[in-house]
């Protein structure tokens, strides 16, 4: 006799940045997978192909319910049947009002920031750190009443926040420190750290008494990735046999890549964790013990499986017929290269161009970067659903489908 599958009720729930990548899976989540039911919005996949084929994802998460509205500020991309869209600004009080009356939500998940490589340091801080301030004070009901209370609050931060971007991290979990100042070589991580410690203070802070937590994802990759999926299959097509068997250090180092799917049902958890705990301090019953908490806590999420950092790019080359044996692998020292990167940053930026190998990227793929879930196992009650190769399975299959696609459209 199979178990009974979960339901978790979520009520009205607003999700800001929900026309994003992880947005849209999270609204796909919320809706009970509309991608794997409405052939208007399926996500592409090699067919005939056995490497491609995976059971759903409706059969393995919860189901969801929940009144599904998404706020963006545009929202003619990244659609899905059965949600309301909403354009709005989250750094303007007057335009989140607008939309706060309309949708009268009783959870938000804040998923929206810009590119952490593509966006300049002043817009990061804007949206991430001014516009996270403005978005909680909104739902909170201390810039202006909106005519209902938000009960709970979930913010998409970063693993990243308590990383300098050059030590190892060994197992790491929620109790280091946030990584600020001149240790934080990366502004994007920065203004993470300082949006998330907002969201955490704000917690039963506000005249709703609203709850929050966040939420901290590791090397996000899955369906709609445009960024480390995307990339490995570009390099895995274009480059030469030669340069694919080239290797930045010993690949020694474990790191962890997060299937998208298993990010989006955290939120779903802590949400739900959320509106529990609101519900017991609104009828007047003790909050949870300490180590039961989850407002006013950040938790890691990750695959719980990391991985040896080159085997992820091995892993999806294999899947685009580019094979790279481990004895066909040329191991260049890390040293050597980043002064090679080094000289390169050094004469390219007086052009003002960026070279391809840098520094830190050398750095980024010989370091060792995993975190403990501990946390979110016993409170949240997590443990990933899609495996890291399904994962990689899934997300390679949809750039090869979409890929060609895209040049089938242009041949006509």
């Amino acid at each position: 006799m199979s178990a009974k599958k979960r339901t978790l009720e979520l009520g009205n729930v607003m999700v800001v940045g929900g026309c994003g990548f992880l947005g849209w899976h999270i609204v796909d989540h919320l809706l009970n997978f509309p991608s794997e039911t409405d052939p208007s919005v399926a996500l592409p996949k090699p067919q005939g192909d056995a490497r491609f084929e995976y059971p759903t994802l409706a059969s393995r998460y919860p189901d969801y319910k929940a009144k599904v509205s998404v706020v963006d500020l545009r929202t003619n991309n990244n659609r899905l049947p059965g949600a309301e869209y909403y354009e709005g600004d989250i750094t303007s009080a007057e335009s989140m009002l607008k939309v706060f009356r309309a949708i009268q939500p009783d959870l938000v998940i804040h998923t929206a920031s810009p590119s952490p490589i593509e966006a300049s340091k002043e817009l990061l801080h804007k949206v991430n750190v001014d516009g996270t301030r403005t978005l909680l004070e909104v739902a909170g009901g201390e810039r202006g009443d909106w005519g209902g209370k938000c009960k709970a609050f979930v913010y998409t931060s970063s693993s990243s926040v308590v990383h300098d971007t050059e030590s190892n991290l060994v197992n790491v979990d929620e109790s280091w420190p946030l990584m600020r100042g001149k240790r934080q070589k990366e502004y994007y991580s920065e203004t993470k750290a300082d949006a998330e410690e907002l969201v955490l203070k704000y917690n039963r802070k506000s005249p709703s008494g609203m709850v929050t937590a966040a939420v901290r994802p590791a090397g996000i990759f899955g369906e709609k990735d445009t960024t480390l999926t995307h990339k490995m299959v570009e390099h895995g097509t274009q480059a030469s046999s030669t340069v694919l068997k080239m290797q930045l250090g010993e690949n020694n180092n474990l790191f962890d890549f997060t299937y998208v799917g298993n990010i989006a049902y955290a939120h779903m958890l802590a949400g739900s964790r959320l509106l529990a705990t609101y519900a017991r301090y609104e009828s007047g019953q003790g909050g949870p013990l300490d180590h039961e908490r989850v407002d006013g806590e950040a938790f890691n999420i990750t695959n719980d499986s990391p991985i040896y950092f080159w085997d992820m790019g091995r892993a999806i080359w294999a899947l685009v017929g580019r094979v790279v044996e481990p004895d066909q692998v040329w191991a260049l020292p890390e040293g050597l290269l980043g002064t090679i990167g080094g000289i390169a940053e050094t004469v390219l930026g007086i052009f003002g161009k960026t070279p391809r190998l840098t520094r830190r990227q050398v750095r980024y793929s010989c370091m060792t970067r995993y975190f403990s879930i501990e946390k979110a196992k016993y409170r949240l009650a997590y443990l990933p659903v899609v495996t890291v190769d399904e994962g990689v399975a899934r997300a390679v299959g949809y750039v090869i489908e979409e890929q060609q696609t895209t040049a089938g459209k242009k041949a006509l």
